[in-house]
């Protein structure tokens, strides 16, 4: 009975390649589609449609005030914050990616790792928690009181900081409802941030910012870096 067990586990499994070991401090997001957007949210939410994205690898936690000071020495912070998430704006966060070889998510890439493949509301689900985000942000990474992650395991995407995107703000493919936002002017923020309305924290909402601004919001970043085609 084990013999039989294990040679069809074998049989099973002798197509699917073991998924490749992620960097350091980082989570691996298999390719394949995902329920992207809402058609109950803000109109920029909609339509609610099917999406897809290659493998990638993204950073559990948001890249952090000591992080970042390593790659640009003049970043000052408070001091006992070195474990916070970076503020900073998208053209600092771009550069960061940049040094350290890896790059922003896209919009897509971003929701696939908030939400998972079950079009989920929250990155924990579909109920609404308030010990599952961090609220003030004088609170350091990882710290919401019941430490929630993602299906693929990120930590802090919701709540806390904003989090820089990849992409310009622009209406999906379908969505008709006009935005005077629109355009090549502003990037995408995620994630909701501190103070923010608990519908702000959902997984499919966008928000905007210019690329050099922070808008004195609090608005972080985590990387992402491709996964390494297969010889």
């Amino acid at each position: 009975m084990m013999l039989s067990m294990l040679i069809a586990a074998l049989l099973l499994g002798a197509d699917a390649a073991a998924p490749p070991a992620p960097p350091e401090g980082m989570l691996y997001v298999p390719a394949g589609p995902f329920i992207m957007g809402s058609d109950v949210g803000d109109t920029d939410e909609s339509p609610k449609h099917t999406s897809a994205t290659g493998a990638y690898f993204i950073d559990k936690y948001e890249v952090s005030n000591a992080e970042f000071r390593q790659f640009d020495k003049t970043y000052k912070f408070k001091r006992g914050y070195r474990n916070h998430a970076a503020k900073v704006t998208w053209e600092q966060a771009a550069a960061y990616a940049k040094w350290a070889g890896k790059r922003l998510p896209s919009e897509a890439e971003w929701e696939k790792a908030a939400r998972g493949t079950d079009g989920r509301i929250y990155p924990w689900g579909n109920s609404y928690d308030p010990t599952f985000t961090v609220w003030d942000d004088t609170h350091p990474r990882g710290d919401a009181p019941a430490r929630p992650e993602s299906p693929y395991g990120c930590v802090d995407i919701a709540g806390g900081a904003w989090e820089w995107t990849a992409d310009w703000y622009l209406p999906y493919a379908g969505n008709s409802t006009p935005c005077e936002a629109y355009g090549e002017r502003y990037k995408v923020i995620r994630g909701g941030g501190s103070f923010n309305d608990k519908a702000m924290l959902r997984t499919t909402h966008r928000y905007y910012l210019p690329p050099n601004t922070t808008g004195k919001y609090y608005t972080g970043f985590r990387c992402v870096k491709d996964v390494p085609a297969i010889k």
